[in-house]
Protein backbone atom coordinates (compact mmCIF):
# COMPACT_ATOMS: atom_id res chain seq x y z
CA UNK A 1 0.00 0.00 0.00
CA UNK A 2 1.49 3.21 -1.00
CA UNK A 3 1.72 6.01 1.84
CA UNK A 4 0.18 9.22 0.10
CA UNK A 5 0.99 11.25 2.83
CA UNK A 6 4.77 10.81 2.63
CA UNK A 7 4.54 11.88 -1.00
CA UNK A 8 5.86 15.62 -1.74
CA UNK A 9 2.75 17.80 -1.92
CA UNK A 10 2.58 19.95 -5.17
CA UNK A 11 3.33 23.55 -4.45
CA UNK A 12 0.79 25.96 -3.45
CA UNK A 13 -0.31 28.01 -6.55
CA UNK A 14 0.65 31.18 -6.92
CA UNK A 15 -0.93 34.58 -8.73
CA UNK A 16 2.90 35.21 -9.10
CA UNK A 17 5.05 35.14 -11.89
CA UNK A 18 8.41 33.41 -11.87
CA UNK A 19 11.15 35.87 -12.91
CA UNK A 20 12.07 34.12 -16.53
CA UNK A 21 15.49 34.46 -15.78
CA UNK A 22 15.40 32.10 -12.72
CA UNK A 23 13.52 29.33 -15.29
CA UNK A 24 16.37 28.79 -17.81
CA UNK A 25 19.59 29.28 -14.48
CA UNK A 26 20.55 25.90 -15.54
CA UNK A 27 20.69 26.47 -19.13
CA UNK A 28 22.51 29.25 -19.54
CA UNK A 29 25.80 27.18 -19.57
CA UNK A 30 25.12 25.45 -22.73
CA UNK A 31 26.17 27.88 -25.75
CA UNK A 32 23.14 26.49 -27.87
CA UNK A 33 20.48 27.76 -25.03
CA UNK A 34 22.06 31.23 -25.29
CA UNK A 35 23.05 31.17 -28.95
CA UNK A 36 19.17 31.03 -29.76
CA UNK A 37 17.97 33.30 -26.90
CA UNK A 38 20.13 35.88 -28.19
CA UNK A 39 19.19 34.94 -31.93
CA UNK A 40 15.47 35.24 -30.99
CA UNK A 41 15.81 39.01 -29.01
CA UNK A 42 17.68 40.21 -32.48
CA UNK A 43 15.51 38.62 -34.71
CA UNK A 44 12.54 39.97 -32.87
CA UNK A 45 14.04 43.20 -32.76
CA UNK A 46 14.22 43.53 -37.03
CA UNK A 47 10.85 41.10 -37.62
CA UNK A 48 8.78 43.94 -36.00
CA UNK A 49 10.80 46.84 -38.39
CA UNK A 50 10.21 44.96 -41.14
CA UNK A 51 6.80 44.48 -40.97
CA UNK A 52 5.76 47.86 -42.53
CA UNK A 53 7.47 47.01 -45.36
CA UNK A 54 5.53 43.13 -45.16
CA UNK A 55 8.67 41.57 -45.18
CA UNK A 56 10.57 39.07 -43.06
CA UNK A 57 14.31 38.90 -42.37
CA UNK A 58 14.97 35.88 -44.77
CA UNK A 59 13.49 37.93 -47.40
CA UNK A 60 15.62 40.97 -46.62
CA UNK A 61 18.66 38.83 -46.49
CA UNK A 62 17.39 37.23 -50.27
CA UNK A 63 17.18 41.15 -51.24
CA UNK A 64 21.12 41.23 -49.57
CA UNK A 65 22.30 38.77 -51.39
CA UNK A 66 20.66 39.15 -54.73
CA UNK A 67 21.95 42.82 -54.84
CA UNK A 68 25.49 41.48 -53.88
CA UNK A 69 25.02 39.09 -56.98
CA UNK A 70 22.80 39.86 -59.38
CA UNK A 71 21.60 37.08 -62.12
CA UNK A 72 21.43 34.98 -59.04
CA UNK A 73 19.47 31.74 -60.11
CA UNK A 74 16.78 30.47 -57.70
CA UNK A 75 18.61 27.14 -56.72
CA UNK A 76 21.82 29.28 -55.70
CA UNK A 77 19.61 31.77 -53.35
CA UNK A 78 17.99 28.90 -51.70
CA UNK A 79 21.52 27.25 -51.00
CA UNK A 80 22.43 30.93 -49.43
CA UNK A 81 19.71 31.17 -47.66
CA UNK A 82 19.81 27.05 -46.33
CA UNK A 83 16.18 26.68 -47.43
CA UNK A 84 14.68 24.33 -49.85
CA UNK A 85 14.15 25.27 -53.30
CA UNK A 86 10.30 25.23 -53.23
CA UNK A 87 10.38 27.61 -49.86
CA UNK A 88 12.77 29.88 -51.99
CA UNK A 89 10.25 29.92 -55.12
CA UNK A 90 7.75 31.11 -51.66
CA UNK A 91 10.41 33.66 -50.87
CA UNK A 92 10.54 35.12 -54.54
CA UNK A 93 7.25 35.20 -55.61
CA UNK A 94 6.51 37.71 -52.41
CA UNK A 95 9.69 39.56 -54.04
CA UNK A 96 8.47 39.88 -57.14
CA UNK A 97 4.52 40.56 -56.03
CA UNK A 98 5.96 43.61 -53.41
CA UNK A 99 7.97 44.81 -56.91
CA UNK A 100 11.40 44.60 -55.00
CA UNK A 101 12.68 41.77 -57.51
CA UNK A 102 12.14 39.91 -60.52
CA UNK A 103 13.19 37.18 -62.46
CA UNK A 104 15.15 37.48 -65.90
CA UNK A 105 15.10 34.65 -68.39
CA UNK A 106 19.14 34.13 -69.10
CA UNK A 107 19.88 33.94 -72.71
CA UNK A 108 21.83 30.99 -72.64
CA UNK A 109 19.61 28.62 -71.13
CA UNK A 110 15.89 29.65 -71.96
CA UNK A 111 14.95 27.78 -69.03
CA UNK A 112 17.15 29.36 -66.24
CA UNK A 113 16.11 32.60 -64.49
CA UNK A 114 18.33 35.08 -62.61
CA UNK A 115 16.98 37.46 -60.01
CA UNK A 116 17.79 41.13 -59.81
CA UNK A 117 16.43 43.60 -57.75
CA UNK A 118 13.61 46.18 -59.59
CA UNK A 119 14.31 49.84 -59.03
CA UNK A 120 12.26 50.23 -56.49
CA UNK A 121 13.88 47.07 -54.74
CA UNK A 122 17.32 49.11 -54.94
CA UNK A 123 15.95 52.02 -53.40
CA UNK A 124 13.65 50.44 -50.72
CA UNK A 125 16.54 48.08 -49.87
CA UNK A 126 18.91 51.09 -49.48
CA UNK A 127 16.18 52.06 -46.63
CA UNK A 128 15.66 48.69 -45.01
CA UNK A 129 19.63 48.44 -44.42
CA UNK A 130 19.76 51.47 -42.29
CA UNK A 131 16.25 49.84 -40.59
CA UNK A 132 18.90 47.05 -39.67
CA UNK A 133 21.85 48.44 -38.64
CA UNK A 134 19.92 50.34 -36.32
CA UNK A 135 18.12 47.08 -35.52
CA UNK A 136 21.23 45.85 -35.18
CA UNK A 137 22.90 48.51 -32.83
CA UNK A 138 19.64 48.49 -30.88
CA UNK A 139 19.37 45.21 -30.13
CA UNK A 140 22.49 44.92 -29.02
CA UNK A 141 22.89 48.09 -27.20
CA UNK A 142 24.22 45.88 -24.11
CA UNK A 143 27.84 45.55 -25.31
CA UNK A 144 29.89 48.72 -25.91
CA UNK A 145 31.49 48.57 -29.41
CA UNK A 146 34.95 46.07 -29.28
CA UNK A 147 32.61 43.87 -27.15
CA UNK A 148 29.97 43.69 -30.46
CA UNK A 149 32.89 43.56 -32.79
CA UNK A 150 34.63 40.32 -30.65
CA UNK A 151 30.91 38.79 -30.67
CA UNK A 152 30.69 38.99 -34.38
CA UNK A 153 34.58 37.76 -34.80
CA UNK A 154 33.64 34.38 -32.58
CA UNK A 155 29.85 34.00 -34.32
CA UNK A 156 31.61 34.17 -37.58
CA UNK A 157 34.55 32.06 -36.37
CA UNK A 158 32.04 29.15 -35.17
CA UNK A 159 29.56 29.41 -38.31
CA UNK A 160 32.47 29.21 -40.79
CA UNK A 161 34.72 26.72 -39.23
CA UNK A 162 34.54 23.18 -41.45
CA UNK A 163 35.18 20.64 -39.42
Amino acid sequence: MINTEAMAKPPEQSNQSVDPAILDQGLESYLGYVLRRAQMKVFQHLSTRLDTFELRPAQFTALMIIEQHPGLMQADLARALAIEPPQAVVLVNKLEQLGLAMRVRCKPDKRSYGLFLSKVGEVRLKELKALAAQSDRDSTAALDDQERAQLLHLLRKLYRDTQ
